[in-house]
């Protein structure tokens, strides 16, 4: 009885350690103010199947001016929303997982939340 007792508490403490923990990050996650419009982008993805689609030296508007919305322009795209992210499931029907980086580097944050710059070059790739 007492093994179950201890058992349970520890569990309760765990699970309430997580649940603080994921509500303190919540709470400090801030969207980064984008741009209105960014020029001169461009845009890889890479399907791992000997395709590569490319769109150069294009422009984003509206304020519609992160990785995600770049993607977006030029690819049909299914990803799930968490609330705290976003995870792109599928581009152009070849689902599976997906990376981006910016300018060769992979960024500390979702697509859905980087704010481009004039002449960032966005590249996905399915891994």
């Amino acid at each position: 009885m007492r093994k179950k007792i201890k058992n349970m508490l520890i569990i309760i403490i765990g699970v309430s350690l997580l649940a603080s923990l994921l509500i303190f990050n919540l709470s400090l996650y801030k969207k980064p103010e984008s741009l209105e419009s960014v020029y001169d982008i461009s845009l890889s993805v890479d399907y791992n199947n000997g395709t590569v689609k490319t769109r150069l030296n294009f422009t984003l508007d509206n304020g519609k001016t992160t990785a995600l919305d770049a993607l977006d322009e030029w690819c049909e795209i299914d990803y799930d929303d968490f609330g705290w992210g976003i995870i792109v499931r599928e581009i152009d029907k070849v689902r599976g997982f997906w990376i981006y980086k910016i300018n060769g580097l992979s960024p500390s944050v979702g697509a859905s939340v980087y704010s481009l710059k004039d002449g960032d070059l966005i590249e996905w790739q399915h891994v």
